[in-house]
């Protein structure tokens, strides 16, 4: 197959191409571990499913609210970090494209209100981020007659992609915990989530054929939406002396209301047809969906160590429409229908990690920690325009507390990092311009790459 200007896939090619490297920008919604809360379960990578002692309980096992040991107001753990994802020739042999962030982490806030109803009961407060950022990405391919496959026919080809945007993901809520007898305690959250997102893509492809026609295409597209949902979190806990554990079931999300807006505007000047289609739509129907998921962990003393290890699954999201609008005509040619609307999906999820609490002396422990935050991307998934990072991110951490009069300080470094092969990505350089389906060796694909590097500071009082 040749690439003729007359055929255009070229230019369509060289789209979807940019479209996909916008897409790295975008929030880690394939992703459910990448956040911590709460200084001990920050240190510990949040395995801390079946031995949380503190007020961050209200997040990881209301069960254990009851029975925590340390009920004082928490500032939770401030992060420092720097992320990266790059695509590794992703622009072509040896061009890389990404981007690079660095900024605070969403932190919580936590508290009791009452902490001896009921003989045993106890209420507390939440408030976090469970995601939030912002991305602002851009990347520039310009490739002349002597990189590109003779059989293109184009002596030039260049593409200019930009796309910025924001997304939080707000949970606010208040938490039962009750004491039964000696040893176990139940617990339930019970959160208000206000999720928003939104982005904008645009997109220049500039092509120069050998005959001396030339094409050009212009693709511009975003939106914005936002949903308010409850979920509800329960948790159990045991407890045998020093021994520790615990489980969790938090549920789907339940829509309250939601609304949000699409628009489009893209143009194609080619010598022999042009192309034109415009729309803007608002207040539109939205649903945001997240998965039932199940967790469990224990804490073992060891001598002096103290271990944690923590498990939660989550259940795959079916393919669904989180943004719904209207099917529009281009105005020209008349006949192209083009769908307007956002939609998502991911596969079942199962997440880990194991945590060390080693005792140096009554006022000092030292913390060595280990997760995997895995992505609910696969190669099968194909409906995704809300996430598109498919690496699964593995995280070390290590650290300290020690208490400085009636404070605990805690300091603590990280590192993340995680690959994934890019199959999805259309190569304007491959004949037929499907480089990287699942068929087809992993050489010929570009790599993902994912890096972090954190610096951790917290702190507890009394209040």
């Amino acid at each position: 197959m040749t690439y003729k200007l007359s055929r255009s896939p070229a230019v369509a090619a060289l789209i979807m191409l940019f479209g996909f490297f916008a897409s790295p920008a975008v929030a880690q919604d394939s992703h459910y571990w990448t956040l911590q809360y709460g200084p001990k379960s920050s240190l510990l990578g949040g395995a801390v499913i079946g031995s949380v002692n503190d007020v961050s309980a209200t997040y990881y096992n209301p069960g254990a609210l009851s029975r925590a040991e340390n009920l004082s107001f928490a500032v939770s753990t401030d992060v420092f970090e720097v992320n990266a994802v790059i695509l590794q020739d992703g622009g072509g042999n040896g061009i890389d494209l990404g981007r690079s962030s660095s900024g605070l982490r969403p932190s919580m806030i936590a508290g009791t209100i009452v902490d001896s109803l009921f003989g045993g009961g106890v209420i507390g407060y939440s408030a976090m981020n469970r995601v939030k950022g912002s991305q602002d990405f851009s990347g520039l391919v310009a490739r002349g007659e002597e990189d590109l496959d003779p059989e293109l026919e184009i002596t030039d080809l260049i593409g200019i992609i930009r796309f910025e945007g924001a997304f939080s993901d707000f949970w606010a809520g208040l938490t039962y915990s009750h004491r039964i007898g000696s040893h176990f305690g139940i617990g339930a959250t019970g959160y208000l989530a206000s999720r928003s997102q939104r982005r904008r893509r645009e997109s220049l492809a500039e092509v120069l054929a050998t005959d001396g026609t030339a094409a050009i295409d212009v693709d511009i597209a975003g939106g914005n939406y936002s949903s308010l949902r409850l979920l509800g979190k329960f948790g159990a806990f045991v407890e045998f002396g020093e021994m520790t554990a615990g489980i969790t079931v938090t549920t789907p999300g339940m829509q309250l209301k939601g609304s949000g807006e699409l628009g489009l505007n893209f143009a194609t000047v080619r010598p022999d047809s042009v192309a034109l289609a415009f729309s803007i739509q608002t207040d539109l129907p939205v649903e945001y969906r997240t998965p039932l998921s199940v967790g469990a962990g224990v804490g073992v003393p060891l001598g002096p160590v103290h271990l944690h290890v923590s498990a939660e699954w989550y259940d795959k999201v079916d393919p669904y429409v989180v943004i719904q609008g209207e099917t529009i005509n281009a105005i020209e040619p008349a006949t192209l229908e083009i769908p307007v609307d956002a939609v998502h999906e991911v596969a079942e999820v199962l997440n880990w990690g194991v945590g060390a609490v080693f005792r140096v002396s009554q006022r000092f422990n030292g913390y060595l920690s280990y997760y995997q935050d895995n992505s609910g991307l696969t190669n099968e998934i194909e409906r995704s325009s809300l996430s598109i990072l498919p690496f699964d991110v593995q995280t070390f951490s290590v650290g300290t507390d020690f208490v400085v009069g009636p404070a605990l300080m805690t300091l603590g470094v990280g590192y993340g990092w995680g690959e994934a092969i890019a199959r999805t990505l259309v190569d304007i350089d491959q004949e037929g311009g499907s480089a990287c389906m699942p068929d087809v060796s992993s050489a010929n694909c570009p790599v993902y790459l994912f890096r972090n590097m954190r610096v951790l500071f917290g702190f507890e009082v009394g209040v």
